[in-house]
């Protein structure tokens, strides 16, 4: 499956229709969700096809719902219903609940066309409540037409074309061991290396300056609002940068290597202690995210643990004392390289005893060529 993002431009009686579905999607979010809490606290079961029977006399009530696609209304309690199996799924996991929450108004929610009530041609998007819609279509559109969704952000418009394409790889069976970092943001064995973006820095200059801006001013007042759409525009623009960027190495790699090993590196705790003083950094650099892009568009990501890949030399097994400013490494076996390219080569190491069933993926560097001397 794939999704073609594209551009969509409504006229002004249009954006105020779309408006007026999409707040009453989330009042009807709403109505369900509490539902099922007061259900709950009375005992009482009630699931996605109970609240979905009751949509009929729920559109009798109400001419809004009532002028709605009866198939947009269903994915309301569907979607409620997967925002519970998350809950309960995070809940066993013993991860942060995250109970599902009441939407705000002011955020659209999406309108999305499962089957049918649509039609594509031309570049216009039509229905029959909404009329014909232009968009923007910069890429051609590949397989065929599972889902359609309209959503907005910043006061921008776009269609989502959820299709059944799906890439063939044909490439030969390559492996390669990379090593993920900040100024860096992949270091391979076989030498290449491919510096990070460097967006954030910017546009979080140019935010900072916003926001003390902002701050001077009323709240609540034209110039304070003024400010804070800028503030979400450059927020939207530093995201967007940094997405192209790491789609495209991630899709570069997957088109050269089969079969990728990588650090399973917890971003979340790297992020949140004081011992490297780079947790903005961090957070800017969006690190699990670039290993979720490879997740999907590789044919085979083989994580594995990164404890002492970086320290343990790929040579002689020694294992180093290094601070993070450490970025060459010396060892007494005469080996002299970088540091970054001795963690590739390690992780290269590892994944392929991960992938021979010698060790698991929580085996260390140090653990598994302890067993490989046995």
């Amino acid at each position: 499956m794939r999704t073609f993002q594209y551009r969509l431009y409504p006229t002004k009686e249009q954006q105020v229709k779309l408006w007026e579905h999409a707040n009453k999607l989330n009042w009807l979010y709403n109505y369900f969700l509490n539902q099922r809490i007061e259900n709950y606290k009375n005992g009482i079961k009630i699931g996605q096809k109970e609240q979905q029977a009751e949509l009929v006399s729920l559109k009798e009530k109400d001419i809004i719902l009532k002028e709605m696609h009866s198939q947009v209304l269903q994915q309301v309690p569907l979607r409620l219903d997967r925002s519970y199996q998350s809950f309960f799924r995070r809940v066993k996991l013993k991860q942060v609940s995250g109970f599902p929450k009441f939407r705000s108004c002011r955020d659209f929610f999406g309108i999305c066309y499962p089957q049918s009530g649509y039609s594509i041609q031309n570049n216009i998007f039509k229905t029959k409540i909404y009329g014909g819609i232009s968009f923007i279509q910069h890429r051609n559109l590949q397989g065929n037409i599972k889902q359609v969704s309209i959503s907005n952000k910043n006061n921008k418009w776009f269609i989502n074309i959820v299709t059944d394409y799906i890439e063939i790889n044909t490439k030969s069976n390559v492996e390669i061991g990379i090593d993920i970092g900040l100024k860096d943001l992949v270091v391979a064995t076989n030498g290449l290396k491919i510096k990070n973006c460097t967006h954030a820095k910017y546009f979080d200059k140019q935010i900072s300056t916003i926001q003390s801006r902002k701050d001077k001013k009323k709240k609540g007042s034209n110039k304070y609002n003024y400010l804070n759409q800028v503030k979400q525009r450059l927020y939207e623009a530093k995201v967007r940068k940094l997405n192209d960027f790491q789609h495209k190495v991630s899709k570069s790699l997957s088109r050269q290597y089969d079969t990728i090993f990588a650090e399973d590196l917890s971003v979340k705790s790297m992020s949140e202690g004081n011992w490297t003083r780079l947790n903005k950094a961090i957070r800017n650099a969006k690190l699990a995210q670039f290993v979720s892009f490879l997740c999907y568009k590789v044919n085979h990501l083989v994580l594995v643990n990164p404890a002492y890949t970086s320290k343990m030399c790929n040579n002689c097994g020694k294992i180093h004392d290094l601070k993070l400013s450490d970025r060459t490494i010396s060892c007494s076996c005469g080996k002299t390289y970088d540091r970054d390219e001795n963690a590739a080569k390690n992780v290269l190491c590892l994944g392929q005893a991960i992938v021979a069933k010698r060790c698991t993926q929580s085996t260390t560097i140090v653990e598994a060529s302890g067993f490989s001397q046995k």
